[in-house]
């Protein structure tokens, strides 16, 4: 699925947030960083999000 920065911005920021709270990653990291193991995540298509993005409504003629 293609992201907006804004999109890619959110989801890395929340991962790493969760990260740092103690959450598990899902990829194995000798990083210490919680931002560059949340990248490592979403680069690998591994990240536990999801976006809702809403859905574009027609004009009916």
């Amino acid at each position: 699925m293609k992201y907006t920065k804004f999109e890619k911005a959110r989801l890395l920021g929340s991962r790493a947030l969760q990260i740092s709270d103690g959450a598990f990653a899902t990829v194995e990291s000798e990083e210490k960083s919680s931002g560059v193991i949340a990248m490592n995540e979403f680069k690998q298509g591994k990240l536990p999000l999801k976006v809702k993005k809403p859905l574009k409504e027609q004009d009916n003629i």
